[in-house]
């Protein structure tokens, strides 16, 4: 366990001939403030990838590894390593990477790695524009993660381009960041289930690993309402008298009783439903229990036609 109390500092400088932002927080050991441990990320400019570092220092003497979890006993196992010795508001040393070897240089920045040099460069890239009848949606790609999200094009209303278009672009960036964050498994895809003239409807379904003990997996429902330019919430808000619950118990839950885990207890009662995923579709809507973390396997997905919806 480290100690609560930590500092941190931000580095810019090279690896090599490769320019490279690196910050790292510090712990001191509680008898011995000379000494301590570190953890932190780097990145190379050119990439902007961050890359989690764990360390320890002695006096000016530092060592830092890939990973989240240092052990000095790892050293000479790991594929990438700094050896580094503070020198006034400088770190120099070398960097390993397996078997080659890269001087490194780094001045201390007041600069925020993260917020001042990396999140300014992320750039949309216009890729295809795909056509639902009269509506057109263009799809981009942020250039360092590569991630891909669409906006409103033709077709679409000057007032929903200006009220849904920002959204979609902080969608698109908080997730572009979230996977340059993590220099693991992180995938997207997405699964758009309605464009007419009243909504736009889509899933984004999830898989990311960036570190711990298990891998997440997910979906988030994106609903809006193009007439009254709301995102919509809570299906309730568009069907208020509707028990959904109930609706899907009575649907669903004869057909499962030989097959259902006992363990996701789907329809035993409401509480898996209260913070469900839903999306419009062309016939009717999507809805997903949400489960625990560790129930996740459970999750399935059930249909109400409008029809279904309507009837009392």
């Amino acid at each position: 366990m480290l100690p609560i109390i930590g500092w941190s500092q931000s580095y810019v400088g090279t690896i090599g001939n490769y320019p490279i932002h690196l910050e790292v927080t510090s712990y001191p050991h509680e008898k011995d403030s000379t000494s301590g441990e570190l953890d932190g990320y780097y990145f190379y400019d050119s990439k902007l990838i961050s890359i989690p570092i764990s360390g320890d220092f002695k006096k000016d003497k530092i060592t830092l590894i890939d990973g989240y979890f240092f052990r000095p006993e790892s050293v000479i196992d790991v594929d990438e390593v700094f050896q580094l010795t503070k020198k006034g508001n400088q770190l120099e040393g070398n960097f390993k990477l397996k078997d080659k070897t890269y001087n490194v240089v780094l001045t201390e920045t007041q600069q925020e790695p993260l917020e001042d040099f990396r999140n300014p460069k992320l750039t949309f890239i216009k890729d295809s524009i795909v056509k639902y009848k009269d509506k057109q949606l263009v799809w981009f790609h942020e250039k360092y993660s590569k991630l891909p999200l669409f906006r409103l094009g033709n077709g679409f209303t000057k007032a929903q381009r200006a009220k849904f278009n920002p959204i979609l672009d902080a969608i698109h960036l908080e997730d572009a960041k979230d996977n340059l964050d993590c220099n693991s498994w992180f995938e997207i895809s997405y699964h758009i289930n309605l464009v007419n003239d009243k909504f736009i409807s889509y899933l984004k379904n999830y898989s990311i690993y960036c570190g711990g003990a298990h891998p997440s997996h997910g979906n988030v429902a994106y609903n809006f309402n193009l007439k009254t330019l709301d995102v919509v919430k809570d299906i309730e808000s568009l069907y208020p008298k509707v028990n959904f619950f109930q609706k899907l118990k009575d649907k669903y839950q004869h057909l499962e009783n030989d097959v259902q885990d006992e363990e996701c207890e789907t329809f035993v009662d409401d509480s898996y439903w209260t913070y469900k995923t839903w999306s419009l579709t062309a016939e009717g809507v999507l809805l997903i229990p949400n489960y625990p973390h560790a129930m996740s396997p459970c999750e399935d997905t059930y249909f109400l036609s409008y029809t279904e919806l309507t009837n009392k």
